[in-house]
């Protein structure tokens, strides 16, 4: 079976504001989520090129999230996530997304699947254009881990 990670964004109808809606969705055959959060669309904009490196880091693997805490700065939730790390050295890659019910926080999923460069490389151009709004979603697409 097929296992993906999807990533659309809404910007605010607003030019004065940089939040939009980060929307994400994992579909493995153990787990299924979805969720959003708001999200600077520079944020967003920034990933793509940082999925551009090879080999990605294993000591220090890519990983972007986005959440909230208390105003102190204490109790920091994601809310959605996702990493790429190095599973082989063969070249297969291991993603890991997190999604968190932003409003109940105790509601979580977590999903593994494993892909690999040519796929995170074509991930990356799709968020590009995403964040250019010339397409509709970002999806990487990669297998299940069992």
């Amino acid at each position: 079976m097929i296992a993906k990670l999807t990533l659309r964004y809404e910007f605010n109808s607003d030019p004065e504001d940089d939040f939009g809606w980060l929307a994400m969705s994992v579909e493995t055959d153990a787990f299924a989520g979805r969720g959003g959060f708001w999200v600077q669309w520079q944020d967003v904009k920034e990933v793509a090129p940082k999925l551009d490196a090879y080999p990605l880091p294993s000591a220090n693997p890519f990983a972007e999230e986005w959440g909230q805490c208390e105003f102190d700065g204490s109790n920091y939730e994601v809310i959605v996530g996702f990493s790429i790390l190095p599973a082989k050295k063969t070249g297969d890659l291991d993603v890991i997304v997190k999604i968190t019910d932003h409003f109940d926080t105790r509601r979580k999923c977590q999903a593994v699947f494993r892909t690999n460069y040519p796929e995170v490389a074509s991930f990356a151009a799709e968020l590009k254009e995403l964040m250019d709004r010339q397409r509709d979603d970002a999806v990487l697409i990669g297998r299940n881990v069992s």
